[in-house]
């Protein structure tokens, strides 16, 4: 199945990646650990390793 990863902010800080079909349907949220330092660096890591974590251990097809 094809998931559409969306980052979610609030003050302009990473909140968490929201995972829906292309059909809109929720799936899942990955939460930001928030002690982890808000760096653009950071949010690229944590982008590869969910979707990493979508594609391998849960299976989907991500779209980037």
């Amino acid at each position: 199945m094809r998931v559409n990863p969306i980052d979610v902010y609030k003050d302009g800080n990473l909140t968490h990646i929201e995972v829906l079909t292309p059909s809109g349907e929720f799936v899942m949220q990955i939460l930001w650990d928030e002690h982890d330092e808000q760096t653009s660096e950071n949010r690229v890591a944590f982008r590869e390793w969910a979707y990493k974590h979508l594609e391998q251990s849960q299976g989907y097809e991500v779209d980037r």
